[in-house]
Formats: structure tokens, sequence, C-alpha cells
């Protein structure tokens, strides 16, 4: 099979396109959280990617918009019982989410400050 300049500029540009796409695949633009359901959401899908906890082990989130914490959504993270005679709580831990970029970090609860950040996009 005898290549042509024309074939190959198009196999360049197909790869071009192709590594272009795949570096867009993992750039992740900022994205707003702009409620609680929105911030529990993102705060379990980072715990996932972390290997902190599986998806199946947490079960909902309590908590959101702090005044303490202007311009972030603080929130317990709550894992299933499975005791049959139940439980008092499943407290999985506390995060905030910064509402103008869905950043994720762990809650200092002791001083209620916003701590270390937890996502992998820093």
């Amino acid at each position: 099979m005898t290549l042509t300049k024309t074939t190959y500029a198009k196999i360049n540009l197909a790869l071009l396109a192709a590594a272009m796409f795949a570096g867009c695949a993992h750039a992740k633009a900022p994205h707003p959280v702009t409620s609680d359901d929105q911030a529990c959401e993102r705060v379990m899908s980072v715990l996932v990617e972390n290997n902190t906890y599986r998806a199946d082990q947490m079960a909902n989130c309590d908590g959101g918009a702090d005044e303490n914490n202007p311009g972030y959504y603080v929130l317990r993270v709550n894992g299933f019982c499975r005791d049959p005679q139940g439980c008092g709580s499943v407290l999985l831990g506390w995060y905030a989410v910064d509402e103008r970029t869905g950043a994720v970090f762990e809650m200092d609860v002791a001083e209620w400050a916003v701590g270390p950040r937890i996502d992998k996009n820093t």
C-alpha cells in the first residue's frame, strides 16, 4: 500500500485531533454548586474517586449553606445503618464544598473551619 502526502496529512490531522480531545477530557472546568443536593453528590463522588468509601456505604448528607463559612456548603456525610437493632449515628465525616467551583475540602469541626482540599482537581 502506497501512502500519499494527503494520506499522511489526514493521519496527522486525526492524531492531532485525538490528542487535543484527550487533553480536554481530563480538564475539569470550575462547576458551580447551587443546592444542598448538588453539594452532597459532589462530596460523595469525590469520596468514591479517592477510594475513601464505596458508593454503597454512603446514605445521604445533612447540612447545607453555612453562614459561618460564606460561599461553602458544609455537610455531614452519613452511612447506612446495617444493625437490625438500629444505630444512633453513622457519621462518615464532615466536608465543605466551595459553591463557586465545586472544590471539596475536609471540614475541621473543632474549629468549624474549612480544612485541606481533598478532590484531585488541585
